[in-house]
């Protein structure tokens, strides 16, 4: 391993132009399936994820492409008691070439009991939309109620 001739390690992140407006969009994303999830609606939940999306539940269930993801949403909502998730981003890395790695929090309540778990989300922008790309999942250790 070598850094540059500074000694200055290398950052994965770079400041975009339009960071704020990116930000606000990635935001949208996380109220839009906050909506969903409340509405017991998989078809608009997973209306942000790519075709190819790798996504990874706490339980550390791994659904490789939009199709077993849907699936798994759908028996899960469908199966689930009602259900509000709330999530807060606390971190927003962007990437060249219209990627940004963003960690999140989310806590999922339900009539029955609440869970908070922390993930990584990866977004890629494709025609001035912000999809997920990939998601990994992590419980927070004695949070479930």
């Amino acid at each position: 391993m070598t850094v540059d001739a500074s000694g200055a390690r290398p950052r994965a992140a770079v400041v975009a132009q339009d960071q704020d407006i990116a930000l606000a969009a990635i935001t949208s994303v996380f109220g839009s399936l906050e909506a969903a999830l409340a509405a017991k609606d998989a078809d608009a939940f997973d209306s942000v994820f790519t075709d190819d999306v790798a996504f990874v539940n706490p339980a550390g269930t791994v659904f490789l492409g939009w199709d077993e993801l849907h699936a798994y949403h759908r028996t899960a909502m469908r199966n689930s008691p009602d259900a509000e998730a709330r999530y807060t981003i606390l971190a927003a890395r962007f990437l060249s070439g219209g990627h940004a790695i963003v960690t999140v929090e989310q806590t999922l309540r339900t009539p029955n009991f609440s869970v908070t778990n922390r993930g990584t989300w990866v977004f890629t922008e494709h025609n001035d939309t912000w999809w997920v790309s990939s998601v990994h999942n992590t419980n927070v250790a004695g949070s479930a109620v």
